[in-house]
């Protein structure tokens, strides 16, 4: 079919058809033909399912050949792999218990609790079991007890110790262990060489990279294979000793239930030895497991993974790596320690938000990151954790509706846009960096309803503050943006009219009930939270920044405070609220008050309307809500 004005590369089958049957009404030979009625048409049926079929295969081979257009798991691993990138497997979850074991018949002083020792525990019906992956030493509290901190239990069952999996050897002489079960957790994965079952000295380490690695030492390395499995190969002494063909290679590892464990605290009693019965007690219930790797997972980490090369040198290295290695982090914010109040030269800070939305990140797991960056840091640079810190926004919502034009109650157009403002904040918030755009979120809040004619919008920041009881500190607050700055309090003039920059929820000081505000001159006053005659009690206790936007106190003392931590809240020059630097940005429905006007009559909604639009608003109480 020689037309080069035909299509080659059409993927619907009807219109593969069309196009021969106009090459062909083109041609002397089939001019009368009537290509609906006759066995022509047959013929043209198969002619066009073999150029679907091939046009179709071909164009999915192609998209498989490259990262971002490949459909299929194992196209899109192989790809990671010659990045040098190694796709999560599942993670176990871990718990942190102590251990108490009641053996009366044991003279020594301690008891040895070997590797891989389990407990069972129960979770939403369910049956999991938990093993350590190191020994420990119970020692003796009292007759007939021993007691040990600080277990690490890892969820999973370990397969029959040394258990042999296939293994060829390439046209290269390479051997390769190929790992049967795709329930593996990585991490848990130990190889011995030409070892027998008890022998637990041969044992071959995992090496990510072959740096420093010289021809004679134990090492092995990963990488991943067809259908989530993963194989083991060596070093061809060259990055790492090479087993022979004739030793025996074995590998134990650990299978796990994935993120099904997250949340396990109840564990059963076991056994140890013939007379030691072994109780736990949870000190963090168990977190961190987690599924594979999703594809787009590997597909936005593995071109970066290739760019960090598992060092980390700028701070969006460090984000990277830590994102890439425990999958519960959210989102990561690293900054240099010259940027701390004081500043910690030669040091890098790290918070982290997890996907559960935690507010305090246990020593456990932050060490568990520290660790882990820095075998990765460079020399004389040391990682230090921040607890993640968030701002949120006081937020006033005015929407001027018409009942002309929806059916929809005062009540349900309020709940919509609630609703429309909570998924916003999952959307576009809740990380670090992240800025509330009022002019995007009115946008939506516009095109909810045909009812809702027009919305304003007025937030403000807060910083949460929660002070110990009785005793000074000096804190600082960072909003990082300018402030708008008020006229100079007068005495003369009252508070009245006065419009702070800064102004915070109450709080006790000497039995009396105040608040922070500033004056207009940069300084930080403390008042009496009295509606009709404040006074200051100390026009000093701190200063404000109005350019940088910075309030600092100074020998902070309070004797109690309402709620779980003192708002303080700032009247901002930009209508945008950039979370400050180490923060992250959460809206709530508690801080978030919204109006519903009536614009039927060109008037306010009538009491009643009034009463039923506002009757699921909650609105912060005393003086958080500033302005």
């Amino acid at each position: 079919m020689a037309n080069p004005k035909t299509p080659i590369t059409e993927l619907d089958f009807e219109r593969i058809k069309d196009q021969f049957k106009v090459y062909l009404q083109t041609q002397t030979q089939f001019k009368d033909y009537n290509f609906e009625g006759s066995n022509l048409s047959a013929l043209l049926d198969v002619l066009a399912f073999n150029s679907y079929n091939n046009n179709f295969y071909t164009n999915m081979a192609l998209n498989e050949m490259f990262l971002d257009s490949a459909v299929l798991k194992n196209s899109i691993v192989s790809h990671a792999k010659e990045l040098n990138y190694i796709p999560r497997s599942r993670k176990s979850a871990k718990a942190i218990v102590n251990l108490r074991i009641e053996d009366t018949v044991t003279p020594d002083s301690t008891i040895s609790i070997p590797r891989y020792f389990s407990l069972s525990a129960n979770y939403q019906g369910e049956s999991y079991n938990f093993v350590t992956d190191q020994s420990y030493t119970a020692r003796r509290t009292s007759p007939g007890v021993f007691e040990v901190q600080n277990v690490e239990m890892f969820e999973g069952e370990m397969l029959t110790s040394f258990q042999r999996e296939g293994f060829i050897v390439d046209a290269d002489g390479v051997l390769r262990v190929f790992l049967t079960n795709n329930e593996v957790d990585t991490d848990s994965i130990v190889v011995f060489v030409d070892a027998e079952a008890t022998d637990d000295a041969n044992v071959f380490q995992r090496a990510n990279t072959i740096y420093g690695v010289k021809p004679d030492d134990k090492v092995f390395y990963l990488e991943p294979y067809l259908d989530e499995k993963y194989s083991i190969y060596f070093g061809k002494n060259q990055f790492g000793l090479q087993p022979q063909e004739f030793e025996d290679v074995r590998v134990r590892y650990r299978i796990c239930s994935g993120e099904e464990p997250n949340g396990a605290d109840t564990f059963g009693q076991t056994f140890i030895g013939e007379n030691g019965t072994v109780s736990a007690t949870v000190v963090s219930a168990a977190v961190g497991g987690q599924e594979r790797e999703s594809m787009e997972s590997i597909r936005y980490f593995a071109p970066k993974a290739l760019q960090v090369q598992e060092r980390a040198v700028t701070t969006k290295d460090y984000e990277i790596l830590l994102q890439q290695a425990f999958p519960e982090i959210t989102a990561v914010s690293a900054y240099g320690g010259e940027q701390l109040d004081p500043p910690q030269f030669g040091r890098v800070a790290i918070s982290v938000f997890l996907n559960d939305n935690t507010r305090i990140i246990s020593s456990t797991l932050s060490n568990s990151y520290l660790a882990y960056l820095k075998e990765r840091a460079p020399l004389g640079i040391e990682p230090i954790f921040k607890q993640t810190e968030f701002v949120y926004a006081d937020m006033e919502v005015s929407v001027n509706y018409s009942k002309k034009n929806t059916e929809k109650s005062a009540s349900d157009l309020e709940l919509l846009v609630r609703n429309a403002i909570q998924k916003y904040s999952d959307d576009n918030l809740e990380s670090f960096d992240k800025t509330l755009r009022s002019s995007k979120l009115s946008g939506i809040i516009d095109t909810l309803d045909v009812g809702i004619l027009s919305n304003e919008i007025h937030a403000v920041p807060i910083i949460e503050y929660s002070p110990p009881l009785n005793f000074n500190t000096n804190p600082t607050f960072k909003f990082e943006c300018g402030l708008i700055r008020p006229y100079a309090y007068k005495a003369a003039n009252g508070f009245a009219n006065y419009k702070p920059a800064i102004k915070s929820s109450p709080f006790d000081i000497d039995g009396l009930c105040v608040f922070l505000q500033d004056d207009g001159n940069g300084n930080i006053m403390i008042i009496t939270d009295d509606v009709t005659n404040p006074q200051i009690i100390n026009p000093a206790a701190g200063t404000v920044d109005y350019i940088k936007g910075e309030v600092k106190l100074t020998n902070f003392k309070i004797e109690a405070f309402t709620g779980s931590a003192i708002k303080i809240t700032a009247k901002t020059i930009e209508n945008d609220i950039k979370a400050p630097q180490g923060r992250v940005f959460i809206l709530r429905d508690t801080d978030i008050k919204i109006v519903m006007d009536l614009d039927e009559s060109g008037g306010r909604a009538t009491a009643t309307q009034a009463a039923a639009s506002t009757s699921n608003t909650l609105t912060s109480t005393g003086s958080g809500s500033a302005y």
